[in-house]
C-alpha cells in the first residue's frame, strides 16, 4: 500500500466570516493544504494546542482578544512559539504592525487580499515548513498508553499515533509515514513478538528506529536519540538488567529477535 503524504494545515484567524471562507476557498483550491478557519483569538490558541499547523494567518483587528494579544500568547507558549505567523492588516494599523514586528512577525498581507498574493506568500511558508514527524506508540495497556503519549506530546514536537495491538500497529505502519516506533516494554509476550516480527521482516521499516520503554523511563530514553531523525546506532541496545524497563533502540531488528522478551524479563531465544 502507498503511504499517505503528511497533510499540511494552515490556520486563518479572522472575525469576518466572509474573509475566512474566501481564504479557505483560495488556499485549498490552489495549494496542497487544509485550512482551519477560526473567528477569534481565544479559540485559535485552543485549536493550536490540539492541532499542529504549518502557518497561521492572523488578523490584527478583532474584538475581545485581538491579533496582538493572540500573537503574544503564541510566542509565550513553549510548544507554539516557533509557528510561523503572518499578520492580516488593513490601512492605518502601523502601531500594531510595529508591535507584531517586535514579536517576531516579518510577513504581512494587506486586506482586502488579492488571491495571487495570498497564494504566493502562503506557498513560500509551506515550502519552508517540514511536515511534522510522526511517532507510532504501541501499548496493550490503556493507562500506560495514555501516560506514554502524554510524555511524547509534552516534550517533543511530533504527531503521536497510538495502537493497542500489534495488528493495528502493522496497519498504521503500512499506511502512514512513521518516523519512530515506541513500544511498551511490558506488553504481552505474544503481542511484542508479533510486532517485532512484522517490522523485522519488511525492508521498508529498516530505517525506522524502534524503542522499548515505559512511561517512567521514556523521556530519559528518547533524549538519547533525535525523535525527528530516522537514524539510530545499529547495535545500540540498553542493558535492561541494569536499568529496569529501559529501551532497546536499533535498526537491525532481525539480529535482535529476543529484545522484546528480554525487556519484559524473559530469557528466551525467539526466532522472528
Amino acid at each position: 500500500m502507498k503511504k499517505q503524504a503528511a497533510e499540511k494545515f494552515v490556520m486563518v484567524v479572522d472575525d469576518d466570516e466572509m474573509n475566512l471562507q474566501i481564504a479557505k476557498m483560495i488556499l485549498e483550491r490552489k495549494l496542497d493544504c487544509k485550512v482551519i478557519g477560526v473567528n477569534n483569538g481565544s479559540e485559535a490558541i485552543s485549536r493550536l494546542r490540539k492541532q499542529r499547523v504549518c502557518v497561521v494567518l492572523l488578523d490584527i483587528m478583532m474584538p475581545d482578544f485581538d491579533g496582538i494579544e493572540t500573537l503574544q500568547e503564541i510566542r509565550a507558549d513553549e510548544k507554539l512559539k516557533d509557528i510561523p505567523v503572518m499578520m492580516l492588516t488593513a490601512s492605518g494599523e502601523m502601531e500594531n504592525v510595529k508591535k507584531a514586528h517586535a514579536l517576531g512577525v516579518t510577513d504581512y498581507i494587506r486586506k482586502p487580499f488579492m488571491p495571487a498574493e495570498l497564494i504566493e506568500r502562503v506557498s513560500k511558508k509551506l515550502i519552508d515548513v517540514e511536515p511534522p514527524k510522526k511517532v507510532l506508540l504501541v501499548a496493550d495497556d490503556k493507562t500506560e498508553l495514555q501516560l506514554m503519549r502524554a510524555v511524547l506530546e509534552k516534550n517533543f514536537s511530533c504527531e503521536v499515533t497510538t495502537a493497542p495491538s500489534a495488528d493495528e500497529a502493522a496497519e498504521i505502519l503500512l499506511e502512514d509515514d512513521i518516523s519512530l516506533v515506541v513500544a511498551y516494554a511490558d506488553m504481552k509476550f505474544v503481542e511484542g513478538v508479533k510486532l517485532l516480527k512484522f517490522i523485522a521482516h519488511d525492508e521498508q521499516f529498516d530505517e525506522i528506529p524502534f524503542v522499548l520503554s515505559n512511561a517512567d523511563h521514556l523521556l530519559e530514553v528518547l533524549e538519547k536519540i533525535p525523535v525527528d531523525e530516522k537514524s539510530a546506532e545499529p547495535e545500540k541496545i540498553a542493558e535492561v538488567d541494569k536499568v529496569p524497563h529501559s529501551a532497546a533502540i536499533h535498526k537491525d531488528k532481525g539480529k535482535h529477535g529476543n529484545v522484546v522478551t528480554t525487556a519484559i524479563g524473559y530469557k528466551l531465544d525467539v526466532n522472528v
